[in-house]
């Protein structure tokens, strides 16, 4: 029997489309808007959206020091941390190799939450699972992209690949941690996030290239951050806090087979990019494996 209602899965459907349209977004903004300044603008503008909702409703942000340090936390780790460094790592590795490690985020997440997180368990059926859909992931976006781990020459092409490993760490590291934060409001708590990140993510930004440099920016790619902010940032925080309250973060971290699928359905729809028959088996690979890793036996 089903382990997760349906609710659960239609929040897992949000945010894997919430954060797959951030692959569209993120193509347009970096076109004319510098990696560290994506990073910042989409973090302020999930705050700007984020806390006008919160005083709206009449919620506050958290007061004490302990909240603050989580909120603090959450925001290096999930957002500023990933961010950069994946950003860093795809300019000598292609997506598709990126995509292949970053794919090994719920495989992290799998043994960090058994650790760390009450009631989450390694069984071999969910292991089985896990692995059945990575295998799925990398068809969807190449076998061949695995060559780029044996292939890779040069110190700057290893290294890339460790800062998207580390990203795919962090993000792991992030799922358990949300659920084992302090309880507070759920708006409180995205928002809190969002304004340590926009503040934090801006002062290394201007660190790193003067704030002067987005005079230059198209339009366009003003918009760009803009979608990556109020969709793949802001409201997707909301519905992740939400799911790994109520699902765990073994189950949220299935998204990262699931997006590189709604990434190249969207590059087909919107950019006209090659759409691969792989992309579809690999798909039907993916799904499988996540029946498998949720499906529970009568005898549990």
């Amino acid at each position: 029997m089903p382990i997760h209602p349906l609710s659960h899965w239609l929040m897992l459907g949000m945010l894997v489309v919430l954060w797959g349209l951030a692959f569209a977004f993120a193509k347009i903004a970096v076109e004319t808007v510098a990696p560290e300044w994506t990073m910042a603008g989409r973090l302020l503008t999930g705050a700007a959206l984020l806390l006008p909702c919160l005083f709206f409703t009449k919620g506050g942000l958290p007061r004490d020091s302990r909240a603050w340090a989580w909120l603090i936390a959450l925001a290096l780790i999930g957002n500023i941390a990933p961010f950069f460094t994946i950003s860093w790592g795809q300019q000598h590795i292609s997506s598709a190799l990126a995509g292949i490690l970053i794919g090994f985020t719920p495989l992290a997440t799998l043994l960090i939450a058994r650790a760390f997180v009450p009631g989450e368990f390694i069984t071999p059926l969910r292991l089985a699972g896990f692995i059945l859909g990575f295998a799925g992931l990398v068809i969807v976006v190449g076998p061949e992209a695995l060559l780029g781990i044996v292939t890779a020459s040069g110190g700057d092409a290893r290294l890339a690949q460790a800062a998207v490993l580390a990203g795919a760490f962090f993000f792991a590291c992030n799922n358990v941690m949300a659920r084992l934060a302090p309880d507070m409001p759920l708006l409180a708590k995205s928002s809190g996030v969002m304004l340590a990140g926009a503040l934090m993510g801006t002062a290394i930004s201007s660190a790193m290239t003067p704030p002067t440099a987005l005079l230059a920016a198209s339009a366009i790619s003003l918009l760009g951050v803009a979608g990556l902010g109020i969709f793949s940032t802001g409201l997707a925080a909301i519905v992740f806090f939400r799911l790994i309250d109520r699902a765990g973060p073994t189950f949220v971290s299935l998204t990262n087979y699931l997006v590189p699928v709604f990434a190249a359905l969207t590059g087909y729809l919107v950019f006209g990019e090659e759409l691969r028959l792989g992309v579809l088996g690999g798909f039907a690979l993916i799904l499988a494996g996540i029946a498998l890793s949720e499906w529970r036996s009568l005898q549990d």
